[in-house]
């Protein structure tokens, strides 16, 4: 190991690994417990021997949980200065000690359910994020409303703001929750992955409409609560009141002015969600983005004939390049077998002579300049460079995954002979390696190694009387040593183990099988009726070359060939590959076929099922908004809100081409509990003016500007909180991203589009 830089030294290397659904923190503080109480044994401890940690998962597990609870203190403070500009400085303080009292309740019922803090949990509370500030700010725009702008009295306050919001609020969160609903039903073992997500979000959205309603408005009353009916209107509650009324004005003259400029308005929004969703379509999608990550597994595989010492200098040249950067806190060097930090893609042996693997840990993300894999790309470079002094040698670099881990590419080829495959996968890694964007490409087989192969002659063994069972016991013996019995020493010491095996030349006095070529022409077995019989009289030695693994699929041979993705998506190289696939397969005889597995088989599985089921949930959306409103018409209305906030999301996306990835999916999914909130509230203020007499053009405007300040501070109170989340973490960039584009997009479109809307599809009878 070499340490920040050292010159390498022995070391014997252990892993800890939990037992599924134990406490990752817990296990790890356990283990440094027991390593501290027998180094203070000396009867256990050899002198002079030391251990140090070189990974440890409890801080990357707490740096999660410190971010997390980073962007709940800025969403916290976000909040409370919004609201203190847009209201008064007691709303703001209700409002933002909300936030982390629905996490903190959300933590204890998944404890009780028994669930540990997991970064799935972490994800779904930061989902919840944008959503339940909503509730917070209706509640307490309410409020604010009946005591200051109408100068109730805080009871009156509080009834009106419980009649008016309830049940437009609980409509919004319902709705939400329903839309949630295909990240519940999402199958294979992503499904079983990201499951806790949605379910965490579903807990903080009912505790948050639990909380709005129960605790902050009865806690409404010890500090707004000496507050008197006819309270001035703070500056805020004027400029509001001018800025409505400009805005209802300027509505009733630009937007409503009739049913041709309102459906011209309508157009406009189609033409600009239909241009945004073709230019969306020319983005690429991936799985997960690349993310920030310490661990990192360097392997390099020589031709199967290499020697350990040739091994050892291989490992020893790269060893020097390893520790020789800066980012790295700590470079493991093993000779003789693979890195086991970072699991890699197929199986292959993972001990051998002609192996060696290097596991590293970055230094943390604080240490750094850049992200962890910005740098990985030019040690790869170096490195390749560096093993061209050895032909023959190949080298794999794999870091963490976001998702299942692994190749983000993988062709699986199918058929019956091994020979053939091989050469179809040759032509499949050439085909991948001239598509840009590809590296490490290489297959599950490996190189050819030389193979011996020992073959009994029936005949012969029906003529010395030795049957199957004996030559297999027999052979037991001769090619490899075998635990026979256990000698006991004396309490407290392991005991002694008696192998045995047939003596070797080339063993030297110890157990194990033949390791020369001349030593098989040696072996001897025996017959009860023919006593010593060579071994040749029964066995036929044939030598030829055979992989070093060879796989199945549905009991067919499988060779699957991988590649990591460059500068561009595993969906954009796979959609170039697939053509060239095809004309190959036309010269493949009959019975081979491909299939392509890693990314491409997660997303078709993990989205297969969440698309059926987002169906449904849309239905189930539009069932509840027409029990709210008692209207076909007006849900219809609350439902294209979501298309019109997605011009938003689909337009940024196209201009700083992001790719579309998962995270990038649930951000539109919580933007859409967003957006259906604010246009539910809005429909609901345009039929209570309704109600009160005004025709559809005049509610349709009083509606919009009446919801001007609630609209504009829940909007930018949410993206408040998502630009530190979105400039934290690579992963989270898309998520937030989505929610904050999609804001800007359904701000207007409520404010602009809906009145519309409602004009349009509102008869004129009350």
């Amino acid at each position: 190991i070499s340490w920040q830089g050292s010159e390498f030294e022995p070391t014997v290397s252990m892993d800890v690994v939990k037992v599924p659904g134990s406490d990752s923190i817990k296990v790890i503080e356990k283990t440094l417990e027991e390593l501290e109480s027998l180094k203070q044994d000396l009867n256990v401890w050899p002198f002079g021997m030391d251990y140090r940690i070189t990974y440890r998962q409890d801080e990357e597990i707490h740096d999660e949980q410190n971010s997390l609870i980073s962007n709940v203190l800025q969403a916290v403070i976000g909040v409370f200065i919004i609201l203190f500009i847009a209201l008064t400085w007691r709303e703001a303080m209700i409002a933002g000690l909300s936030i982390p009292l629905t996490f903190l309740g959300a933590i204890f019922l998944l404890w009780i359910g028994g669930y540990t803090l997991n970064n799935m949990i972490l994800y779904g509370m930061v989902i919840a994020l944008g959503l339940l500030v909503d509730v917070f700010i209706l509640m307490m725009e309410g409020m604010h409303d009946g005591l200051f702008v109408e100068g109730l009295t805080f009871n009156q306050a509080a009834l009106k703001t419980v009649r008016t919001y309830a049940a437009p609020a609980f409509s919004g969160q319902m709705t939400t929750i329903l839309a949630m609903a295909p990240l519940l039903v999402i199958s294979g073992t992503m499904g079983k992955f990201i499951r806790l997500m949605p379910i965490t979000a579903i807990i903080c959205l009912l505790l948050s409409y639990a909380i709005a309603l129960l605790i902050d408005i009865p806690l409404s009353r010890f500090v707004l609560g000496n507050v008197k009916g006819g309270i001035k209107k703070t500056r805020i509650d004027k400029l509001t009141e001018s800025a409505s009324e400009w805005f209802k004005n300027w509505s009733l003259k630009f937007t409503v002015r009739n049913r041709a400029i309102a459906g011209a308005w309508i157009v406009g929004t189609v033409v600009l969600f239909m241009t945004s969703l073709v230019a969306v379509a020319q983005l690429p999608g991936t799985l997960f983005p690349d993310a920030d990550t310490r661990p990192i597994s360097i392997n390099v595989e020589l031709p199967p004939t290499a020697t350990l010492a040739k091994s050892q200098q291989v490992a020893d040249d790269l060893g020097e390049i390893l520790r020789s950067k800066d980012y790295f806190e700590s470079v493991t060097k093993l000779v003789g077998q693979k890195s086991a930090l970072v699991a890699e893609s197929g199986l292959k042996p993972t001990q051998d002579n002609y192996l060696l693997g290097f596991s590293a840990l970055f230094t943390k993300k604080n240490e750094r300049d850049q992200f962890s894999y910005d740098y990985i790309d030019d040690l790869r470079t170096e490195l390749n460079q560096a093993i061209r002094n050895y032909p023959g040698a190949s080298l794999v670099i794999n870091v963490p995954g976001t998702g299942e881990g692994g190749d983000p590419i993988a062709i699986e080829l199918k058929g019956n002979d091994m020979n053939t495959l091989r050469q179809i996968s040759g032509e499949v890694q050439l085909a991948l390696r001239q598509i840009d964007g590809t590296e490490d490409v290489r297959d599950g087989l490996g190189d050819l190694r030389n193979d011996i192969k020992l073959r009994p002659k029936r005949e012969a063994m029906d003529f010395y009387g030795i049957s199957e069972n004996d030559l297999a016991l027999q052979g037991r013996y001769i090619m490899t040593d075998n635990e026979i019995t256990d000698s006991a020493i004396r309490a407290g010491k392991d005991d002694l183990e008696i192998r045995l095996s047939t003596a070797w030349p080339s063993r030297n006095g110890a157990v194990g099988g033949p390791t020369r070529r001349d030593e098989l022409r040696m072996i001897q077995l025996f017959s009860s009726d023919h006593g010593a019989i060579s071994g040749e009289a029964i066995l036929d030695i044939e030598q030829s070359m055979a992989p070093l693994s060879i796989t199945h699929t549905d009991t067919e041979r499988t060779v699957t060939v991988y590649s990591k993705a460059k500068g561009r998506t595993s969906g954009e190289i796979l959609a170039e590959l697939q053509p060239k696939l095809e004309q190959m397969k036309k010269t493949w005889s009959p019975g081979y076929d491909y299939k392509f597995g890693g990314e491409a088989a997660t997303q078709s599985e993990t989205f297969g099922s969440a698309v059926n089921m987002s169906y449904v949930s849309l239905f189930l959306v539009f069932s509840v908004l027409v029990l709210q409103f008692g209207s076909f018409t007006q849900p219809f209305i609350i439902m294209l809100s979501i298309p019109f906030a997605l011009i938003g999301t689909f337009s940024g996306f196209s201009l700083l081409g992001i790719p579309l990835s998962f995270p990038a999916i649930i951000g539109i999914i919580s933007l859409v509990g967003i957006v259906v909130n604010d246009s539910i509230v809005i429909v609901e203020t345009m039929n209570n003016h309704r109600s009160s007499g005004m025709k559809v053009r005049q509610a349709a405007a009083h509606g919009a500007s009446d919801r001007l300040r609630p609209v504009l501070t829940t909007s930018i109170t949410t993206m408040v909180g998502l630009i530190p989340l979105a400039l934290s973490d690579p992963i989270w960039f898309p998520l937030c991203m989505a929610i904050i584009f999609g804001l800007c997009a359904s701000t207007l479109s409520a404010l602009l589009v809906i009145p519309c809307l409602y004009l349009q599809l509102t008869p004129n009878k009350r």
